[in-house]
């Protein structure tokens, strides 16, 4: 069998290809060198491994002789995980949108001069010529005849003048803070964009953008406009309802290729139900309907069982193919299901579910549910409560005939910044939903990042089958403190409020542009032809606006303005860009809803000794919408906070009963003693 460089390394993605025939290496400098000595160009493919255009790639081109050897006798080939090294699938792919005339994705290929510098890039390729796309036969001969001919000096002039006019836009500094008009100008735009049909943006594919429905329920106490939240209630409902959404198992796929949600990229990603856990939550906040709480539930259970290793981190992904089919695990035909659950006791099953004898996706059934149950009940004449309850025994007996299917791909990376952000969601859901086990895996996640990933205090991205390897970038640093700062709220200690503010200090120091906003790699990265800020937002929020959030929450602890400062030079970085399109900066224009807001409460609460209604409190603070809330737990003996928060620390219980102080921008009200004036008081806020 043939074996590559690939071989050496942990990540699932790139030992996929490991015995391909092509002679990959990874990222870094032996590579560089290959390519400098032998003066040929780089071929750079960037994917993941849970990416089904991937794995038609390599199998289709990659695995192939005779496309293999024309690689490795025209290019230098590296393989890079987007997900290892995100910042150069960033850097790549800014560079590949302007040369493609398409949507840019994954797998992304693009050609490099030995000095890193792109002049071709391109999506999937098939290995020859068909449907109007080029063959990558024809592109490795053309690049080849080029390279050693007459235009190569072009062709690097060429790439020169390129990457000079990415380093002349690389904005890092701004003059002027964006203006509140520009929270009503971004929801009044999203909803003339949406889709009031089935939710989400108008057109396909949909994905499922948590933090977009995050920042109308944020901007809906403002402006008062019910549009926004007419617009995030048809999502959800709709998301559920589709077959993006798992009926059997919980968890959301990384999107929906049809406008309806129906039919999904079976992917299930990490990053994306972290996120939508807060979106559930938040509206079952504002509307206390039960569906919210049942999706939010579901996803929890999900991560929980199917994504978190015994040891407390958080896997990666799980693939859409398995068996060499993709969606085969998660669908069924009526035939399997009539088996599992008899003819005449499925009917009704069959019919909620949409399941048809001829299928909705390949001759097999995407389960989804055309109707809400109260709709079916009431045009099947069948009763609401028995019908659920059926629903619920036939769903277990099916999840637990596809637990005995052969299951895809788990990409069991651990990934800092993305368990940041699941440890966040997950702490404050499990404090809403009293999980005591969704509260228990965030923080034994949060102590599994600590141990693992974080090394001589620094953060590394990835952990893998008992290897730390590269340095953490913004995201990772941004996102871990955000759910450090979530712990420390939840009263898990001050430990993790240190902690925080010890990544805040790694980020000022080696990632921040003077006056300007954070790059996206520190200083000391090698092997990049430029360092960017970021500010757009994606599949996750950027890490400027997750840090600027980071440090108006720390602002509001500790009053102290090195932190609003910071914030306010990364608003003033971002303000063009959000002008120009507000859409692509959802996030940050959510922290402007904070940022505006002169009126954030600070719940500091003195514990007596026997902590008293710590959970009680705990449970009404998150069951109630408080989207800029600060908290802090004073707990007797917690020598951390005297010396983080001095001023919160000398908030003592009075009476010996555990006391509310409820403070706006350090005037702090009378303190409440009592129970129920405590419950009520933070019921209004």
């Amino acid at each position: 069998m043939t074996t590559n460089r690939l071989a050496r390394e942990k990540s699932p993605y790139l030992l996929q290809h490991a015995h391909n025939p092509v002679e990959w290496y990874p990222w870094g400098e032996e590579a560089f060198q290959a390519a400098r000595s032998a003066d040929k160009p780089i071929f750079l493919s960037i994917g993941y491994a849970t990416c089904h255009w991937c794995h038609v790639m390599e199998k289709e081109s990659f695995e192939d002789p005779k496309i293999a050897n024309l690689m490795n006798k025209a290019f230098i080939n590296i393989k890079v995980d987007r997900e290892e090294l995100p910042h150069i699938d960033n850097l790549y792919m800014e560079f590949a949108q302007s040369m493609m005339s398409g949507t840019a994705g994954w797998p992304l290929n693009l050609i490099l001069t030995p000095g890193l510098q792109p002049f071709f890039a391109a999506t999937y390729l098939p290995p020859t010529a068909r449907h109007g796309l080029m063959g990558l036969d024809e592109v490795i001969m053309r690049i080849d005849e080029v390279w050693h001919g007459e235009e190569k000096e072009r062709i690097l002039d060429q790439a020169e003048k390129l990457l000079a006019v990415f380093a002349e836009n690389v904005h890092v500094k701004g003059s002027s803070l964006p203006e509140k008009e520009v929270i009503e100008d971004t929801s009044d735009l999203l909803f003339k964009m949406s889709d009031p049909t089935f939710g989400g943006m108008n057109g396909a594919p949909k994905f499922p953008i948590g933090y977009q429905y995050n920042f109308l329920m944020h901007t809906y106490p403002i402006l008062k406009d019910t549009r926004g939240l007419f617009l995030v209630e048809r999502t959800l409902d709709r998301m559920h309802r589709g077959g993006i959404y798992d009926h059997l198992g919980g968890g959301f796929s990384r999107y929906s290729v049809d406008e309806e949600w129906l039919v999904p990229h079976f992917e299930k990603m990490l990053y994306d139900n972290a996120v939508l856990v807060t979106a559930y939550l938040e509206a079952w906040q504002i509307t206390k309907k039960e569906l919210y709480r049942e999706v939010c539930g579901e996803i929890i259970t999900y991560l929980l069982r199917d994504m978190q290793n015994s040891a407390g981190g958080f896997y990666s992904a799980e693939d859409a193919d398995s068996e060499g089919k993709e969606g085969y695990f998660y669908t069924w035909t009526q035939d399997e299901i009539e088996k599992l659950l008899g003819k005449d006791e499925s009917l009704h099953f069959r019919k909620f579910y949409g399941v048809t004898p001829e299928g909705n996706f390949e001759g097999r059934n995407i389960l989804h549910t055309p109707l809400n149950p109260d709709e079916f009940c009431v045009e099947n004449n069948l009763n609401l409560t028995q019908f659920k309850e059926t629903l619920q025994k036939q769903r277990k007996i099916l999840f637990d005939a596809r637990e005995k299917r052969v299951h895809p791909l788990k990409d069991d990376k651990i990934l800092s910044g993305w368990n940041g952000l699941t440890i966040a969601a997950l702490a404050q859901a499990g404090c809403a939903f009293e999980r005591d086990e969704a509260k228990t895996a965030a923080l034994k996640a949060a102590g599994f990042i600590k141990k693992n990933l974080w090394k001589d205090g620094r953060l590394y991205r990835r952990w893998r089958e008992g290897e730390t390897s590269y340095m953490a970038g913004l995201d990772e640093y941004a996102f871990m403190i955000k759910g450090a700062l979530t712990l420390f709220e939840i009263g898990c200690g001050a430990e993790w409020l240190a902690w925080a503010m010890e990544m805040e200090e790694i980020l000022r120091r080696e990632f921040k542009g003077d006056d300007g906003a954070f790059f996206q790699a520190n200083f000391q990265e090698k092997n990049m032809i430029l360092r960017k800020t970021v500010f757009g937002d994606g599949a996750e929020p950027s890490g400027n606006s997750i840090h600027t959030e980071n440090l108006l929450r720390l602002y509001q602890m500790t009053n102290d303005a090195l932190y609003l400062d910071q914030a306010e030079d990364i608003l003033r970085a971002a303000d063009k860009f959000i002008r120009n399109y507000p859409p692509g900066y959802g996030y940050q224009v959510m922290n402007l809803t904070r940022y505006y807001n002169k009126r954030q409460p600070l719940l500091i609460i003195a514990l007596n000794k026997k902590k008293e209604h710590q959970s009680i409190i705990l449970k009404e603070i998150y069951q109630t919408f408080i989207p800029h809330k600060g908290i802090i737990w004073n707990q007797e003996g917690d020598e951390t906070l005297k010396k983080r928060l001095p001023f919160a620390a000398e908030k003592k219980p009075l009476e010996d009963k555990t006391t509310l102080y409820i403070c706006f921008e350090g005037a702090c009200q009378a303190p409440l003693t009592e129970l129920e004036q405590i419950l009520n008081a933070v019921h209004k806020l």
